[in-house]
């Protein structure tokens, strides 16, 4: 197959898809792209569950909704008080 004939059946496929899932297909091709610079190792951390925990940590930190300066450090310090 040929570039352009990959790009018509890609684009014959997602053809009428529902937005979200044309999300979804977007996300793929981000994750493809990015896929070779991330460590195997590390691609936990790029999963939607473990950006979804970031996302909370994030908000709490906002709120103050941690101890200490939202570190292990600052935790420990803030514990041996």
């Amino acid at each position: 197959m040929t570039i352009s004939e990959y790009k018509e059946e890609l684009l014959s496929e997602i053809k009428g898809l529902p937005a979200s899932k044309i999300k979804e297909v977007l996300d793929f091709v981000c994750f493809i792209k990015a896929k070779e610079t991330i460590d195997p190792a590390q691609s936990y951390f790029w999963s939607k569950k473990w950006q979804k925990m970031e996302r909370e940590v994030d908000e709490d930190k906002k709120v103050s909704n941690v101890i200490g300066d939202g570190t292990v450090e600052g935790l420990l310090e803030e514990l041996s008080k």
